[in-house]
């Protein structure tokens, strides 16, 4: 895995795009972030398959040697339970509610909110997360986005089977797309 390079984001109106969960692009600059050196390597005390893969990737060798130190040297708790969880899961856990509260805030501005509904997409996950934490008017625009989305993939995902069928060129992006939708950011641990 290539990891990228973060951007400077500070609202969540930054990453809201047409076709992209606003809250998964929050999280993959994050993630970015945090695997080109954000994360000193003594917070790291465990980690998942795809961050430790991740970070093996990674540009900086020395910082990446010690947080793989850290990890052999550190003693898991009896039972090894959720403080043995990866470390960067975890710290992009606490960064999604960050996250999804920011663009509720925002989802009150009219301006976000009717763009939202226009144009919005949210994944399954952090459509289920917004209704969790947003106010109970928020709930049929988080819907009716999520049921957007849902449809669209849906006719994009038909279209492709249909174009590979007759041996047209498969337009393999729709498939990322999908799979983003159904289960959110890659590389966070639930």
């Amino acid at each position: 895995m290539r990891v990228a390079k973060p951007v400077d984001l500070d609202r969540m109106s930054q990453v809201l795009a047409k076709g992209a969960c606003p809250i998964c692009a929050f999280l993959k600059n994050d993630q970015a972030a945090l695997l080109r050196g954000e994360l000193r390597p003594d917070q790291v005390t465990a980690l998942c398959n795809f961050h430790a893969w991740a970070l093996a990737a990674a540009v900086d060798r020395n910082s990446v040697a010690q947080i793989f130190l850290n990890v052999l040297n550190h003693k898991p708790s009896e039972g090894a339970g959720a403080a043995d969880s990866c470390s960067v899961c975890s710290h992009l856990v606490q960064r999604e509610v960050i996250h999804i509260k920011d663009l509720i805030q925002q989802m009150n501005d009219r301006a976000v909110h009717d763009w939202m509904k226009g144009e919005g997409t949210f994944c399954r996950l952090h459509a289920n997360h917004l209704r969790q934490l947003a106010p109970s008017k928020l709930h049929p625009t988080i819907d009716a986005i999520a049921e957007r989305s849902t449809r669209s993939l849906q006719t994009d995902l038909e279209n492709l089977l249909r174009r590979s069928d007759s041996g047209m060129g498969t337009g393999g992006g729709v498939l990322g797309r999908a799979a983003e939708f159904l289960v959110s950011q890659r590389g966070i641990n639930r």
